[in-house]
């Protein structure tokens, strides 16, 4: 797992702390990675609303972006998730979580 600076750690908490933005990521969690066109579609708002959002989880690097043709394509960057909340959450701490439930 990669080391990350607490600003950077902020700015994914940032990018998550907004309803569209966190759907967007748990609708990716779901998917291996999908178009832009799919991503909007399923959560039901426009690619202009999409692109302004995929700008802010880009920057914070929780999602990969990649242009094939005249598509982009998203996935979620889970090493950075993980990274931002192992500080918060600790793996070990987290996986006797999931175990209780």
């Amino acid at each position: 797992m990669p080391e990350i600076s607490l600003d950077d750690r902020a700015r994914v908490f940032s990018a998550l702390s907004d309803p569209t933005r966190l759907r967007l990521v748990e609708i990716l969690a779901s998917e291996e990675e999908l178009c832009g066109t799919q991503i909007a579609h399923r959560a039901g708002i426009s690619i202009a609303l999409l692109s302004h959002h995929w700008k802010v989880l880009s920057e914070a690097r929780v999602v990969i972006r990649e242009r094939r043709g005249q598509r982009q394509y998203c996935k979620v960057d889970r090493e950075v998730l993980e990274s931002a909340f192992a500080y918060v959450w600790p793996r070990s701490r987290l996986q006797s979580a999931i175990k209780t439930q």
